[in-house]
């Protein structure tokens, strides 16, 4: 499941998601929306955040690849 996904089904707002995983509202907006990627240590904050239904996985497109070979 993707942050955005998750924020939305959840009603999480951004300041309240930054609080949790000790980032700012612009850089979990930024996260959101693809135009970063977080680092180690706060995907690791995201995952706890959102109950493992985040994880690093969801910040990359894996799916095209899968399967093929």
């Amino acid at each position: 499941m993707t942050l955005d996904d998750w924020l939305t089904r959840t009603a999480t707002k951004e300041e309240a998601f930054a609080a949790l995983i000790g980032t700012s509202q612009a850089t979990v907006n930024r996260y959101r929306h693809g135009r970063r990627v977080p680092r180690p240590a706060v995907m690791a904050r995201i995952a706890v955040a959102t109950g493992g239904q985040v994880t690093a996985n969801d910040f990359h497109d894996l799916g095209a690849g899968l399967g093929a070979g």
